[in-house]
C-alpha cells in the first residue's frame, strides 16, 4: 500500500496539527516549546514506532530493533509516497493507536488502512 508520508493530520475545524519541540524552560522552571511544523504522517509514524510504552516493558531487543528499522526506513524516506507491507501497517495501525488521541487515530488509519475506516 502506498502511504503519503506528507499527508497534514487536521483538527475537527479543518485546521492543521501543529508539531512542537522543546525550547528551554520559562522563568517558572515550567518547560517551554515552540512550533516546529505541521503534524505529518511521517513524523506520527516514526514517533509511535521509537516510543516505549509501560505495558511492553517486557518486548524483546529483536522487537525493538524491527520497529527501529521500519522507522528509519519511514524517516529517510526520499519520495513524497512510501510503499509499506500488510505486516509493517499492522504494526503501524497498533502503536499509532497506543501512542495517539482518537482523532489522529482515525485519521492515520483511514490513510495507511483505508479499509479499516467504518
Amino acid at each position: 500500500m502506498k502511504i503519503d508520508l506528507n499527508f497534514v493530520i487536521k483538527k475537527l475545524d479543518g485546521t492543521d496539527f501543529e508539531e512542537f519541540e522543546p525550547d528551554g524552560f520559562d522563568q517558572e522552571g515550567k518547560p517551554k516549546f515552540k512550533k516546529s511544523g505541521k503534524l505529518t504522517i511521517s513524523k506520527i509514524l516514526t514517533d509511535a514506532l521509537t516510543a516505549n510504552y509501560n505495558a511492553e516493558q517486557k518486548i524483546n531487543a529483536t522487537e525493538k530493533a524491527k520497529r527501529g528499522w521500519l522507522a528509519m526506513k519511514i524517516y529517510n524516506h526520499k519520495e513524497k509516497t512510501i510503499e509499506l507491507t500488510v505486516e509493517e501497517i499492522k504494526v503501524c495501525k497498533d502503536l499509532v493507536g497506543k501512542r495517539y488521541s482518537a482523532l489522529v487515530v482515525a485519521t492515520v488509519w483511514g490513510i495507511i488502512d483505508p479499509g479499516s475506516v467504518e
